[in-house]
Parts: C-alpha cells; structure tokens; sequence
C-alpha cells in the first residue's frame, strides 16, 4: 500500500464506519477528503474537522480519527472556525 511523505496510507486517514443512508452525498465527500489529505501530505494532529448539526454532525468521525473535531449549532460554526484558526 502506497504511504505519503509523512509514512502514512490512505488508509491512515480514514475513521469509523458510515452509518449514514445509502446512496447519501456525504459517504462520497468524505471518501474526497480522505484522498485529498492523504495526497496533500496532512498531519492528521495539525486538522481540525467542524461540522454543525444534522447529519453532517456525523461526518467528522468519518475521517481521520487522530484530529480534532468540533460540532456546533445551527449558525455557530463560522465563529467556532474562526476561533479554531485563531488558536
């Protein structure tokens, strides 16, 4: 299996199991990160994953288990984003 400049495989970067619909668009965005992550040679500890609520709350744990992950309620996010990028 292929590894990135930082040794991990795509794989690395995956998360836990989709509960989420059949045939929902979120499994096929997730699955887009994950390969882009992986090709971008990201460290998974510098990430920090946002999502609001609803279905997309769960998609963080979708990928990349080792980063950070924050949830928000609806139209909070902007002001949890900015504070995550001012840190």
């Amino acid at each position: 299996m292929p590894v990135n400049a930082l040794g991990l495989t795509a794989r690395d970067y995956e998360g836990s199991m989709s509960t989420l619909c059949a045939g929902c668009g979120h499994d096929s965005v997730t699955t887009a990160i994950i390969q882009a992550l992986f090709e971008l040679d990201v460290d998974p500890h510098r990430l920090a994953k946002l999502s609001g609520i609803g279905c997309s709350s769960k998609t963080p744990t979708y990928f990349v288990q080792e980063a950070h992950g924050f949830n928000s309620v609806h139209g909070r996010m902007p002001s949890i984003a900015t504070g995550a990028n001012a840190a």
